[in-house]
């Protein structure tokens, strides 16, 4: 078959999505979850990573001096409508909105660069000048141009518990001004960079319209059902989520969960670390790597949402084939990270049987399960964050990595 056949990884990675028994499994259930996850979210992946579309040049795009065949400022448009559009489907593509912002901005700064490089080498008679604005060019570029494997490396040490290197990396925790800073800088960046703005506006006004029209055609219940619906949801069933059990509970206690969910500060403690992931992905790794960004962000909001169906699975595995290369899936690591996932998703399905099926009274039971489950997804997520190719990354930014977090405000 290999002498016949192209077997390269994209290709293995292409028939793993097609044919993986999940994704066929939820469609042939009446949910078009395929469909979705592949035409908004896939689409706009393809639109922001590369001038053609094609994913095949991933990470050679941000190389070459050719003239694209798309402005960035219309792939950003572009991009913005089929996010708005993925948002009306389904709205959980809307926690990837500053991850694309991100990118955009990067690569127009990118691009900014590369023009005012070839000016400089055109023009030699102040060259002076030249230098001068290079160096604050320099300075305003630098938050762009750390390096991505000091923040991983700086995101593994905190989450294996591995003493960091002594020299002055991380970011800057202890030094209120230093943090300050970076917000303002990256403020600057994601609302004052056209294409990203343009990005955002174009999302915005395509949800709106969307949403508009089928108000107008199916009335308030579609207002109701397909956007108002998620910020009051409360599914006291059981389900791959460890919240579910306390949610059963309070259930249980009160008359309407309606009444008392709004007052209750409990329910958004798993937001926390749902916006710390996103925050550190949208902002350290989208601008270098923008799918694995993505995929990482999807994984944590699945893994700690207070609802979690079979369906949700395919959410971050329609993003796995696009940044498996980076992921060193052979890695002893790995391979028990795997393992004790496997062992999570038959212990729960073991215990949900037991009560669906054998109308045994095992609540606590799979709840134990639900609780396995998440250790297992957070244990994967370390392992792949630990286990991440940053050399792939690296050799393909068309500018040297920088000084990490700390020294871009090093003059402060």
């Amino acid at each position: 078959i290999s002498q016949h056949i192209n077997l390269s990884s994209e290709f293995i990675d292409a028939l793993w999505w097609l044919y993986n028994p999940l994704p066929i499994n939820i469609c042939t259930r009446g949910s078009a979850e395929a469909l979705v996850v592949l035409l908004p979210v896939l689409l706009t992946v393809a639109l922001t990573v590369n001038d053609n579309g094609s994913m095949k040049q991933l990470f050679t795009s941000l190389q070459t001096k050719k003239k694209s065949s798309m402005s960035i400022p219309l792939r950003a448009f572009l991009a913005g409508i089929l996010h708005g559009v993925g948002i009306h489907c389904k709205l959980y593509p809307v926690i990837y909105t500053v991850s694309f912002m991100a990118n955009f901005s990067r690569q127009e700064q990118q691009q900014r660069r590369r023009c005012q490089s070839v000016s400089s080498n055109d023009n030699h008679i102040n060259s002076s000048d030249d230098a001068s604005s290079s160096t604050i060019q320099q300075q305003l570029d630098q938050g762009w141009t750390h390096t991505l494997s000091e923040l991983m490396t700086y995101f593994q040490n905190c989450m294996c518990c591995t003493p960091q290197s002594s020299s002055g990396g991380g970011f800057p925790w202890k030094h209120p001004i230093k943090i300050l800073m970076l917000a303002l800088l990256w403020i600057q960046r994601l609302f004052l960079t056209p294409s990203s703005i343009l990005f955002l506006l174009s999302s915005i006004f395509t949800m709106a319209g969307t949403t508009y029209a089928a108000v107008h055609y199916y009335g308030h219940e579609a207002l109701e059902e397909g956007l108002l619906y998620h910020f009051g949801r409360i599914d006291h069933r059981h389900n791959y989520s460890m919240y579910w059990y306390w949610i059963y509970l309070l259930r249980g206690r009160v008359a309407s969960a309606e009444v008392v969910a709004p007052s209750s500060w409990v329910g958004n403690v798993p937001l926390i670390p749902q916006i710390l992931i996103l925050g550190f992905s949208s902002l350290g790794i989208a601008p270098y790597d923008l799918t694995f960004a993505l995929f990482c962000q999807t994984f944590c909001f699945v893994a700690f949402n207070k609802v979690m169906t079979a369906q949700y699975f395919t959410w971050y595995l329609c993003l796995l084939p696009l940044c498996s290369d980076r992921i060193q899936w052979s890695s002893r690591r790995m391979l028990l990270s795997l393992s004790l996932l496997l062992v999570s998703i038959l212990t729960w399905l073991g215990s949900a049987f037991t009560l669906e099926m054998l109308g045994w009274r095992s609540h606590r039971q799979v709840w134990m399960a639900s609780v396995l489950f998440f250790v297992a997804n957070v244990n994967l997520l370390v392992a792949i964050l630990n286990g991440y190719r940053v050399d792939k990354i690296w050799r393909s930014l068309s500018d040297t990595p920088g000084e990490g977090w700390s020294q871009k405000v090093k003059a402060s």
